[in-house]
């Protein structure tokens, strides 16, 4: 597969600027098992979240972006034999504690990759328990 890329200046269309990313939402099949491990993997906490018609989360820090949407519904997750691969679907994180988390991962038995990218730099993955893919690597900060 090749990739063209043109000289030329892409113009954004008017209102379409991205500012920031706000959330991620994540289709699940357990809300609460889904909350209980991007709790103790990411940290985040339960933010107050208006009352929708599907069972879910909003996971953050209060006021820092992005959050984790959890969404219990009828979207099928991709499940918990999923491939563990960044060449698919996946969110992708920096960390301030690479090790640390490396630690919690063979702590609590969650199954993980561990890649090192051209260039270097090391990636560590994981499934949440719904097949979704996630991805760590160092922080640059």
């Amino acid at each position: 597969m090749s990739t063209q890329t043109s000289s030329a200046a892409v113009e954004p269309v008017v209102g379409s600027q991205i500012i920031l990313v706000q959330h991620e939402g994540i289709a699940v099949r357990d809300a609460d098992r889904s909350r209980d491990f991007y709790m103790k993997v990411l940290g985040l906490e339960v933010l107050p979240r208006p009352a929708l018609s599907a069972p879910g989360y909003w996971l953050g820090r209060p006021g820092i972006y992005p959050q984790i949407h959890i969404i219990q519904g009828d979207q099928t997750p991709p499940g918990p034999d999923a491939v563990i691969s960044p060449r698919g679907r996946h969110t992708a994180f920096e960390v301030a504690d690479y090790d640390a988390l490396k630690a919690l991962f063979e702590r609590e038995g969650i199954r993980y990759v561990e890649n090192q990218q051209p260039g270097g730099r090391w990636q560590m993955l994981c499934n949440d328990p719904d097949g979704n893919t996630l991805e760590f690597q160092r922080s640059t900060r």
